[in-house]
């Protein structure tokens, strides 16, 4: 009976007096006030003893607080924005360096994505990472374009040629591919004529993709060399620069290049004096396989040129730049 009269006063006692954990209460009975340190978290409260939540600015410096009043640390995502607070829990604004990326947050602490001018442009990716500035995005002729193919030599006078690719996304160019390739035999020409085995500077469309098997996969068109097409190099001829049949010449021109051959097992058109044709500037250049130095054309392994042709989709309006890096100016 005694038990049974004790316990029913201690539950009425609690009914009316509950316990709460004393988060706002120290151990003499006064109110908390400011930053308070308990079991490895951090939390504030105000001069009125009252916890805080959400954002708290504290000496001029910025924390956040969640709903149980812990102070936040590391990524925050909050209305849509990321912020960083670091290990004292202040946000950050900036440049922050962080798991071996950057990123910017502006005045207000938001993480930054797109374009952002700090002193000069930057590109900030969706997920905030700071991408660096490839070449292509310096060049100021190509923003009607998506895909790039730039070759890049260090002078006039090589053979020996860097082939890079890019493609443009949200406005942002990337590099996707970088290999070694060759041009002609005599480098770079500055004036392009018939038959000096130079290749061509300049910014150029691409034509038709071609080869001597069927289409490896190329969105571009493609047509299938047979041993009967030619490509006429006769500069005194209307068909000069031309894809045609060897067995249709008629007398039209006395000199074609043979299409049927192992360089131009795989390749495509570079669209060099193809809509003016003006007799003698040069004609049959291409993209195409090779090993070494070339007649005038660009090339590289095989599995090189298969790689880009599967790549290029005419869509993207894919242009071709070649030049010696010393011009890249003129892009």
């Amino acid at each position: 009976m005694r038990i049974r009269v004790l316990l029913m006063f201690i539950c009425a006692f609690l009914i009316i007096n509950p316990i709460y954990p004393k988060a706002d209460e120290s151990s003499n009975g006064t109110h908390y006030s400011g930053w308070q340190y308990d079991n490895g978290k951090w939390y504030f409260y105000g001069s009125d003893g009252v916890m805080r939540h959400g954002w708290l600015n504290d000496d001029g410096k910025w924390y956040f607080l969640d709903s149980d009043g812990v102070m936040k640390k590391g990524w925050l995502q909050y209305n849509g924005k990321w912020y960083f607070l670091d290990a004292r829990g202040v946000m950050q604004t900036g440049w922050l360096f962080h798991n071996n990326r950057w990123y910017y947050l502006n005045p207000y602490g938001a993480m930054q994505t797109g374009w952002v001018y700090v002193g000069r442009w930057y590109y900030l990716n969706q997920n905030g990472s700071w991408i660096p500035n490839t070449i292509a995005d310096h060049f100021t002729t190509i923003s009607e374009n998506n895909q790039l193919i730039l070759v890049t030599t260090t002078g006039y006078n090589t053979v020996n040629a860097k082939i890079r690719t890019f493609e443009k996304i949200d406005n942002k160019w990337y590099e996707k591919l970088t290999i070694n390739g060759y041009i002609g035999k005599e480098g770079f020409a500055t004036v392009m004529r018939e038959g000096a085995k130079k290749s061509p500077r300049g910014k150029y469309t691409i034509g038709t993709a071609f080869g001597r098997y069927q289409n490896p996969g190329t969105k571009l068109p493609y047509r299938q060399i047979t041993p009967d097409d030619v490509w006429v190099d006769d500069s005194s001829s209307s068909l000069y620069n031309t894809w045609q049949k060897a067995s249709e010449n008629q007398g039209r021109w006395s000199s074609a290049e043979k299409m049927d051959v192992s360089p131009y097992n795989y390749g495509f058109v570079i669209n060099y004096n193809t809509a003016e044709r003006i007799p003698g500037a040069g004609s049959a250049i291409f993209f195409h396989v090779a090993s070494s130095y070339t007649l005038g054309c660009t090339g590289t392994a095989q599995t090189n040129v298969l790689s880009i042709l599967r790549w290029l989709d005419p869509a993207k309006r894919p242009i071709i730049i070649q030049t010696p890096e010393s011009e890249f100016n003129k892009y």
